[in-house]
């Protein structure tokens, strides 16, 4: 296993958080349990940070970032809107 830590982007930040929100949708196992858990609660958070990011960092991004940015933000409330049987 590599020690080496990757480079501290925006977009690595972002995918971080990506990632967060996935396991807590339970769509990815927990890394220390290795179990599937959701916590919609939780997911919804994590959605609203990312809002929250988006919306301070704006005018600061690079096209790529806004459009990494979008993406995962648009995934992530279709997700949240099935879940909870809105769409």
């Amino acid at each position: 296993m590599s020690n080496e830590l990757p480079e501290a982007t925006f977009i690595n930040f972002l995918s971080g958080l990506g990632s967060q929100a996935l396991m807590q949708f339970g769509e990815i196992p927990n890394p220390h349990t290795g179990q599937r858990e959701a916590n919609l609660g939780f997911a919804a958070y994590t959605v609203q940070l990312l809002k929250i990011l988006k919306e301070k960092t704006e005018g600061n991004r690079s096209a790529e970032e806004d459009s990494y940015l979008d993406t995962m933000l648009g995934d992530l409330e279709a997700r949240l809107a099935q879940a909870l049987g809105d769409g």
